[in-house]
């Protein structure tokens, strides 16, 4: 088909017509409940916020939610999501002249005046020019026009943003709270004054943490290497550099509590609350431990209040208590007895990820075991090594990690989580053999409690990052990562109680080059692109012989990975002050090979090490008990009593009857998302549904089979069995149907709800009403039906289907064609697609429903009972 066919057409019905050929369409629909929609033409300034991967990942991303909620709360910003499509749909994109766009008003990204992207892992480097190419954004920052967005990055990965450099206009270097407002505000001044786009950048680069790469100058180095001119000297106070920001308080205000509600599973469904952000444990291979400093706790009464208020706006099972060691946070315990002591907990997964070896007591252990989905533990010692931990700064023991199994498998913990690294300087093969004893040491501590535990063991291999004390280390070279990995794979070979895995050294070598590469990479990013090298994070996707040509045929030089870096170097990240200052990583760099260095110790707790971070120690803003919420602290067999006490019972039962119709895009929502809904809105509303009883319960949720996908219906029906009963009142049922349809993607809405007596399956309809609105009605038709000569064709099973015998009515109205088709004894349908296509003359593959008839917008319009 030519594009000039669809030149008239929106965006949104363009969407229409490639959804129906892409592997999960509810990734594309838009149209999110909780979606922030405002008048474009009224904004100062609208920022199209694009994540570089797949929308199941983008949507689990904590950052996005909070600067989503941040910008959208200022009556004159704007902020909308976009994500990177899949391939299927990006083929689909290009057929249909569709252009990458934004979810909430399906505006083509390239209409902002920003688009920024967060950069949450290296291997989303090549995402980049691939986003930009679908946007029809010029990929390179030099190509860009007056009227083009500014481009800006930030996130993890931006701890060195100089591979990247040239496809961005602009980086945000820090926390993003305060900064992204200033950003905005700054673009939308300069475009309302018509300034020039250089004096925006210009105007950009005085923002305290923006970094603009066009207005630095570089030199190369005697390694060859593109490095700043200037490096950022002085005090972080003075510096010439550009500084890392961080926001001096964790201010509820800017924690969102109505999060976008996802169209599909995500990678981690659950609502999260930021519980503290940095730490100090002082590990030298972890950058994350510089690039947070310092340490911010959020009050506990506000993790309660938040947690609570966006359960209830969002319907998740599942809250996660985030920061980068939870067990750290300082009112960790009073935290738990609060959520234990409140119901409303009950029937909400509660994790507590990244929990630090020596801060998990017996008490916390017994107390997260009697939380909902408290059952395995997450550890990271990073190696079995004594001697490798005192060197990275991993201030605990193989006792401290004995003690923390015994509370963990004594409390009915029954699996370990171990994230551990191979790779560090000097490692050995008596290290490995460490390594394994550890792992022998905690099989035999969980054997003593259960015969099946697990050990899950996950090894890394290290990356020396920049702003860590190990970023002068080499990289480890192939053999001897394969060879230590292979001695602990091979100790556990079908080990009944411990499982191992292991990241590929060729995945690790490629970050390594990212991690710690200069601008020279630009051009071998887009190469990567351009040869197909996109979505890495994926492993499946990732290949490295295509990479290897790459090099090749960039002429790029990777062996520089293997080289000790030298103590003065300059690199090229070295513009940036972090906070931390280079000399202080560059004295832990020297204490990590000194057998008589004394541990650093983690500053929160008061004792500063003057590592450049202004307030010393002043900065750190640690939280107390809570009061508002202050619960007592009880034993396990008081929890577990308090818990049985509050346990809903299931004996009565109180069943309805649902109608509701999906419209839009919404009629490419599957079937098992779409039951998902139905599940969490009666959460949002705090009504709560009736489960299976069994090893795995289910909620009581029924319906008359799975929905053709790309169906539109204004008659669905589903029944669902509740503890308590709604108020139907015709005065009240406007108003329930209203509440239970806010959490739907925009075109579902539940249009009726009324007693069920009896079981749906008791009573299916007995036909089916079906419109569909061709661009011609072919001749003959009626004549057909009368004369019982409408054709046999074949389902996707390649069963026939005779027309005559399931199309019981025909009407022509309106220039559309309805259809009365027979149902059979389960309530359902042969597919209105193929009975259309078969009417309308198009010839498909049984086995695979042609993508023209898929495209047809039929819509099920009644039924009959």
């Amino acid at each position: 088909m030519h594009l000039a066919k669809f030149a008239n057409m929106t965006i949104l019905e363009k969407i229409a017509l490639a959804l129906p050929a892409v592997e999960s369409p509810a990734r594309y629909m838009g149209g999110e409940a909780n979606s922030v929609v405002k008048d474009h033409s009224q904004m100062l300034c609208r920022m199209a916020f694009v994540f570089p991967d797949k929308y199941e990942i983008g949507m689990s991303n904590n950052g996005i939610r909070i600067l989503y909620h941040v910008i959208n709360r200022e009556p004159d910003l704007l902020c909308e999501v976009s994500f990177a499509p899949w391939d299927d749909m990006a083929k689909e994109m290009e057929k249909y002249d569709i252009p990458l766009y934004s979810y909430a008003s399906y505006t083509p990204v390239r209409d902002f005046e920003v688009v920024g992207m967060t950069l949450q892992t290296e291997l989303n480097f090549t995402n980049v020019p691939y986003v930009l190419d679908i946007a029809r954004i010029p990929v390179w920052q030099k190509d860009r026009r007056e009227e083009d967005p500014i481009l800006v990055a930030g996130g993890p990965a931006m701890a060195n943003p100089e591979p990247v450099v040239d496809f961005f206009d602009a980086f945000m270097i820090g926390d993003g709270e305060d900064m992204i407002i200033k950003f905005l505000r700054c673009v939308g001044e300069g475009r309302k004054a018509k300034l020039p786009r250089a004096q925006i950048l210009e105007n950009l680069s005085k923002i305290d943490g923006v970094y603009v790469p066009s207005l630095r100058p570089t030199v190369i180095n005697e390694f060859g290497d593109i490095v700043p001119a200037e490096p950022a000297k002085g005090s972080y106070q003075n510096t010439n550099g550009v500084r890392r920001q961080f926001i001096p308080v964790m201010d509820p205000k800017n924690y969102p509590i109505k999060n976008l509600i996802a169209n599909m599973q995500l990678v981690h469904n659950r609502f999260s609350v930021e519980v503290m952000r940095g730490c100090a444990q002082g590990c030298r291979f972890c950058q994350a431990g510089i690039w947070y400093r310092p340490c911010r706790e959020l009050d506990p009464d506000d993790v309660l209040d938040i947690a609570k208020a966006g359960i209830k706006a969002t319907g998740e099972r599942e809250l996660g208590l985030l920061s980068l060691s939870t067990a750290d946070y300082k009112p960790v315990e009073g935290l738990t007895d609060s959520i234990i002591d409140d119901p409303f907990f009950d029937t909400v997964d509660v994790s507590l990820p990244s929990i630090r070896v020596n801060a998990f007591g017996e008490t916390l252990a017994q107390k997260i075991s009697a939380l909902k989905g408290g059952r395995s533990a997450t550890f990271a010692p990073e190696t079995g090594s004594e001697r490798i931990r005192k060197m990275i700064n991993k201030t605990i023991s193989d006792q401290d990690m004995y003690n923390a199994a015994e509370h963990a498998f004594s409390s009915g913990f029954n699996k370990i989580k171990l994230y551990t690294m191979i790779g560090f300087p000097t490692e050995n093969e008596q290290d490995m053999e460490a390594f394994c004893n550890l792992i022998e040491n905690l099989v035999k501590i969980g054997r003593k409690y259960l015969r099946g535990c697990q050990i899950a063991v996950s090894m890394g291999i290290l990356i020396p990052k920049s702003f860590t004390g190990l970023q002068w280390a080499p990289f480890m070279d192939k053999e001897t990562a394969l060879k230590h990995i292979r001695y602990v794979r091979e100790r556990f070979f079908r080990h009944p109680n411990v499982k191992v895995n292991w990241a590929g050294w060729e995945t690790s070598f490629l970050e390594a080059i990212y991690s710690r590469g200069d601008r020279r990479l630009g051009p071998v990013i887009y190469a990567a692109y351009k040869k197909g090298i996109i979505f890495e994070s994926d492993s499946y996707r990732f290949d490295f012989e295509k990479w290897q040509q790459v090099w090749e045929e960039c002429g790029y030089d990777t062996s520089w990975v293997y080289r000790m870096r030298e103590k003065d170097e300059v690199f090229p990240w070295d513009f940036i002050h972090a906070g931390t200052s280079k000399q202080y990583l560059r004295g832990e760099w020297e204490k990590a090979f000194k057998e008589d260095s004394a541990p650093v110790p983690n500053c929160k707790w008061g004792d500063c090490q003057k590592c450049g971070i202004p307030g010393f120690g002043a900065e750190i803003k640690l939280a107390n008990d809570p009061v508002r919420h202050k619960a007592p602290s009880r034993t396990p067999e008081e929890i577990k009593k308090l818990v049985a006490e509050r346990r809903p019972t299931q004996k009565s039962c109180h069943s309805y009857k649902i109608t509701f119709k999906k419209t839009g895009l919404s009629r490419f929502l599957p079937h098992q998302n779409m039951l998902s809904f139905f599940e969490r809105t009666f959460l949002c509303a705090g009504i709560p549904i009736k489960f299976s009883e069994g090893f795995s319960p289910k909620p009581r949720i029924s319906n008359m089979g799975a929905l053709p996908l790309g169906l539109e219906t204004y008659c669905e029906v589903i029944s669902v069995d509740l503890l308590q009963p709604l108020d139907i009142s015709k005065e009240n049922l406007p108003k329930i149907m209203a509440e239970l349809s806010r959490p739907f993607p925009r075109g579902m809405e539940i249009v009726n709800i009324e007693p069920l007596k009896e079981k749906l399956s008791k009573h299916m309809p007995t036909a089916m009403i079906y419109s569909f609105t061709p661009e011609s009605i072919p001749e003959g038709i009626m004549e057909k039906f009368e004369s019982k000569t409408l054709p046999v064709v074949l389902n996707h099973r390649g069963q026939e289907i005779n027309l005559n015998e399931h199309i019981l009515g025909i009407q022509i109205a309106g220039g559309a064609i309805i259809l009365k088709i027979k149902c059979n004894n389960m309530g359902t349908t042969a597919s209105p697609f193929n009975i259309y296509a078969a009417l309308m003359g198009v010839n498909f593959d049984p086995k695979k429903l042609d993508e023209a008839s898929r495209r047809f917008l039929i819509k099920k319009i009644a039924m009959e009972w």
